[in-house]
């Protein structure tokens, strides 16, 4: 079934053609990943399908009883709202088609036409996963950092949490169709793969849009390409897509190839029967004859390929200041009487490639900050020793320092004059209007790119690069992928994209649960070792409304990072508070094996009271009315239930809470 769709619709910006006559359908069950270089018109296609733009010709199509929800960059909330008021709101429209069935069935149901309307509103309610929603708020609020912060008020919460939090209430809406422009801003790891599994077993529609291409293809199962003006559509995620597209045109080649290779072939035919011609009426009637065979060659002959689009390329230099980059010794640092991380030994050699990951909050970039010397270490023994002459580049897409009305070119120009500066600017995709901009008017890869731009230009021992993959498209990821790859300097990388860190990490730095651990391998070494060290615990629970597992469908682990209010003032990491929370003395006690054990119950309590919960929804769904079904009964016997599985999921958080505060008194160092 077509839940929204575009049909031959245009939009155009000024003079700038955006769209050119698209064709797209979002049916029930898919997962469409919006792929294409920035500004090719992705945010477009959601603005028109959510119905905040129109198309200027042709057709923006929703079906009737279809609730769009869509993702906002900068969403907006109530003055003085807390988490928990948030959450209320997202359900707002649920609680009022219930109290809708409340009263068709105190009017009674015996009626047709008011049995025939309650159906149909009950359709929709179940669809929305009416029944389910306290239970998905629960979920919801955990996986994305905020259990135990229900109370706070969103008033003084940072950028990156509001922005969460405005995922967290439009997935708790649980509309009919998603559109998710980048979603995965400030999410970390965890969260980015909890969210893969939400999408990958949702039962409504999902349009995405994101920079992460390990998200994308974990979570979508259709890729809608936009570019220059028109959108192709792939069956597969993002990756199959590209490789389909990349055959296809290598195909397309080969056939154009061939077919000049017979158009030259022809016309020295034509040509030859033609000085022929004048001989005979017999050989001036093979002349016509072959003329018709080109002309008819030609009209089947492929369009010439379209120019491709430009790319960047670029590099970073090595500046050669000896093999020993940095060692640093006894770093620590507490926030609020808890340790971020503490007694960090370090030593970075030329060549060395780090990934620096952990949940948002747990302080990657404080530890920067203190190695770098921006900020003291709270261990007076702390020691960080620099290699000679050592030069060191941050990528830094706050562009601090940088002033906010100076243009582009006027930047840059400061750096290596003017005439390179439009060179510069033009390598980096900045057309020769654009480079006038003024800072403060850039977008986020407009300052992405300048920043790297910047970067480029001098040689270091050291690129320090904190999420440098924000903002930026994927062609421009994997450019910037192969820079890195060529540099032989020291590398230091916090990024929450997984491909980006699997592809470039040869070591891997962990800040986590107020500790501090270097893994000396590759990513994969580093998801091995850690799982290892951190026996896999009894799946959270799910979402009832969820379809069911698919092929490739991620673990769900997000667990509630602590907070780092240093960290939140820089880079928008802020976490949770909840390791300050008291354990329940029903699981403080028990022993670790104990604790395993009771998971172990508790999630077979979270199962069996799902499967009741469907059921029991099943039967609301279809009554039988000349079996006389109670729907009242249903309905109390429903809430009971629903109930019960709240009350197994708390002692289960409970109780992992325990098992975690346990694990954490004993930390081991993964070599």
């Amino acid at each position: 079934m077509v839940l929204a769709a575009l049909r031959a619709a245009d939009k155009q910006y000024g003079t700038k053609v955006v769209l050119d006559g698209v064709h797209l359908e979002v049916r029930a069950g898919s997962r469409i990943a919006l792929v294409g270089r920035n500004g090719s018109g992705k945010t477009t296609v959601l603005r028109l399908l959510g119905g905040e733009e129109t198309p200027d010709a042709g057709e923006a199509w929703r079906r009737d009883d279809v609730v769009v929800g869509h993702l906002e960059q900068a969403p907006t909330f109530p003055a003085g709202a807390s988490v928990r008021d948030v959450a209320d709101v997202a359900f707002a429209d649920l609680d009022a088609m219930e109290d809708d069935l409340g009263r068709l069935e105190h009017a009674g149901l015996d009626d047709p036409a008011t049995y025939a309307r309650w159906e149909a509103l009950h359709a929709r309610f179940e669809r929305r996963g009416g029944y389910q929603r306290r239970a998905r708020r629960d979920m919801v609020l955990a996986a994305l950092g905020f259990t135990g912060r229900e109370a706070e008020p969103v008033d003084g919460f940072s950028g990156g949490e509001r922005t969460r939090l405005g995922l967290a209430r439009l997935l708790m809406r649980a509309p009919d169709v998603l559109l998710l422009d980048e979603p995965t801003n400030h999410l970390d790891v965890a969260m980015r793969r909890w969210l893969e599994g939400w999408l990958a077993r949702y039962r409504g529609a999902a349009l995405v849009v994101s920079h992460d291409r390990a998200f994308l293809d974990g979570a979508c199962d259709v890729t809608a390409d936009v570019r220059r003006g028109r959108i192709e559509t792939y069956d597969g995620p993002p990756s199959a897509a590209r490789a389909a597209r990349e055959e296809r045109e290598r195909l397309e080649a080969r056939t154009r190839a061939n077919q000049r290779k017979e158009e030259a072939r022809l016309e020295a035919m034509t040509e030859r029967m033609h000085g022929w011609a004048g001989q005979n009426a017999k050989l001036m009637r093979r002349a016509k004859a072959m003329e018709k065979r080109l002309e008819r060659h030609r009209d089947g002959m492929l369009a010439d390929a379209e120019r491709g689009e430009r790319t960047v390329g670029f590099g970073f230099d090595a500046h050669d200041g000896g093999h020993l980059v940095v060692h640093a010794r006894h770093l620590a640092k507490r926030f609020d009487g808890r340790p971020l991380f503490e007694d960090v030994d370090l030593l970075l050699r030329a060549g060395d490639r780090v990934a620096l990951t952990g949940p948002n909050g747990a302080g990657k970039t404080t530890l920067l900050r203190v190695l770098l010397g921006e900020l003291a270490s709270d261990d007076p023994r702390a020691d960080v020793r620099w290699g000679a002459r050592v030069r060191v580049g941050y990528y830094d897409q706050s562009l601090a320092g940088v002033d906010p009305e100076s243009t582009l070119i006027e930047e840059l120009a400061r750096m290596v004059g003017e005439r390179e500066a439009h060179d510069l600017l033009g390598r980096f995709l900045f057309p020769y209007e654009a480079q006038f901009k003024t800072v403060a008017n850039l977008s986020g890869g407009e300052r992405a790119r300048l920043a790297l731009a910047k970067l480029s230009r001098s040689p270091y021992d050291l690129l320090v690069l904190d999420e440098p993959t924000n903002h930026l498209d994927v062609e421009m990821i994997e450019t910037l992928e192969a820079a890195l790859d060529a540099y032989s300097g020291a590398l230091v990388v916090v990024s929450h994209d997984r491909r980006f860190a699997a592809r470039l990490a040869t070591q891997v730095w962990e800040v986590a649960d107020g500790r501090f651990e270097a893994y000396e391998g590759d990513w994969a070494f580093f998801e091995r070792k850690r799982s290892e060290r951190r026996p896999a615990a009894a799946p959270g629970p799910t979402d009832p409304t969820d379809r069911g597992p698919r092929d490739a469908a991620p673990a769900q682990d997000a667990p509630a990072p602590p907070r780092d209010a240093t960290e939140a003032e820089t880079t928008d990491e802020p976490g949770s508070a909840a390791d300050g929370e008291a354990l329940d003395p029903r699981f403080a006690a028990l022993s670790a094996w104990k604790l395993e054990r009771e998971l172990e119950r508790l999630q077979g309590e979270i199962d069996a009271g799902e499967r009741d919960l469907a059921d029991l929804a099943d039967a609301l769904a279809a009554p039988d009315p000349e079996a006389g079904t109670d729907l009242a009964e249903l309905g109390r016997r429903h809430a009971d239930a629903e109930a019960r599985l709240l009350g197994a999921m708390a002692d289960w958080e409970a109780a992992q809470h325990a098992l975690d505060a346990k694990r954490r008194k004993a930390p081991s160092r993964a070599r």
